[in-house]
């Protein structure tokens, strides 16, 4: 190809998608990124939908418009679940409604081929609707532990039932969490967001120890630092410093996501008892269990040509046991994950604010065990 077609395409491609943002966001960016050829792998995930259809061939010649129509009808699904549970405030309803998008994804009947074809589109799980829909359900069953504890009854059913609530929004904090990272190591730009779900991840995971059943083992000696690690210690040295240099911080990540692997092992299974989509996401931390590839086009051709999509099957998630098998270890386990959480994402705020954002300061006084700012903030 000469260098004057392919400048060409790059142009037109360039232009289509500043043309998508400014028909979705009225927003025109004209960053390296964005007019990027091909797609990064960052924009290729947040996109990407699965596909399982009994005309291969069919779907294979219409499959871009086939996507986007199944990409506008599931964005309008969530969107609405989501305005409907801000308005009306039914979180059950919502985790409902939402979770089956999630599991069951979309059902169509395409005209394919002069006929009619059964298929169905499943949201890849980093895709960009997966991730809204994470943030929300991590708030709708925070609410809704709320909720129940609010009750006036207080029975030990409700406690329990609130229990059950408060650790499947952990869950869904820490899935989001490590969904972002694993974008974030392809795109240094998302590290505000990402140091926002990690502390919010911790919160989430510190707050779930001090139910009354496990808030006798907190106390005001328990310690965050980490043998294995350095990553408190790099925290208050960028604190003091007001920088990280770049080694150290690859350094500490890596622990970082040593550690977190580790701990998610032995207490996964036990954070996502009773939720068929948590279960079938099968490590919320190391994602190599997802299919990687490196064009959008080549997904579909390749997926079409196997019949292959992601399916939400949960029998394989890590750390899977019964129950009844967990003991107070459970709650050593969620306390560390949580502290090396909130540790990382104070350390990726004190990166992008600075030591004296208010992020930071919160971070530093949990960690230094100032008890009256312990989960006073909502992140």
């Amino acid at each position: 190809m000469t260098n004057s077609k392919l400048a060409k395409k790059k142009k037109t491609r360039k232009e289509l998608r500043q043309s998508e943002l400014w028909s979705k966001y009225r927003f025109i960016c004209c960053c390296k990124r964005c007019s990027s050829l091909p797609f990064t792998y960052v924009d290729q995930s947040l996109q990407e939908i699965s596909v399982s259809c009994r005309d291969l061939s069919g779907l294979r010649s219409d499959y871009k418009l086939f996507r986007d129509m199944a990409d506008r009808r599931l964005t309008d699904s969530i969107e609405d679940v989501i305005s409907e549970y801000l308005s009306v405030g039914d979180s059950a309803s919502c985790c409902e409604k939402l979770e089956k998008i999630l599991i069951q994804g979309l059902d169509e009947q395409l005209e394919i081929n002069e006929g009619k074809s059964h298929s169905k589109f499943t949201l890849h799980p980093l895709h960009h609707l997966s991730l809204n829909s994470y943030t929300t359900l991590t708030s709708a069953y925070k609410v809704r532990a709320s909720d129940l504890l609010s009750d006036d009854s207080k029975t030990d059913l409700n406690q329990t039932e609130a229990f059950d609530m408060s650790r499947t929004s952990s869950a869904y904090s820490l899935l989001l969490a490590g969904a972002a990272h694993h974008l974030f190591a392809f795109e240094s730009s998302l590290i505000a967001s990402v140091a926002n779900f990690w502390i919010g991840a911790g919160e989430s995971l510190l707050t779930l120890t001090t139910n009354s059943g496990w808030s006798r083992f907190v106390n005001s000696d328990t310690k965050f630092e980490c043998s294995k690690c350095s990553l408190v210690n790099r925290f208050r040295a960028c604190i003091l410093n007001g920088q990280i240099k770049s080694e150290d911080f690859e350094i500490v990540t890596n622990e970082f996501i040593h550690c977190v692997s580790d701990i998610t092992h032995e207490i996964w299974g036990f954070l996502v008892y009773g939720c068929n989509f948590l279960k079938s996401c099968k490590d919320p931390v190391n994602f190599s269990w997802l299919m990687s590839t490196k064009n959008s086009e080549d997904v579909a051709a390749h997926d079409i040509e196997n019949d292959k999509c992601y399916t939400h099957e949960s029998g394989n998630s890590i750390g899977v046991r019964d129950e009844q098998a967990y003991n107070d270890h459970t709650l050593a386990y969620i306390f560390q994950l949580g502290g090396h959480c909130l540790t990382y994402g104070g350390l990726l705020a004190c990166i992008c604010y600075g030591p004296n954002f208010h992020l930071v300061s919160h971070v530093q006084n949990i960690l230094d065990h100032e008890n009256d700012s312990l989960f006073s903030h909502n992140v």
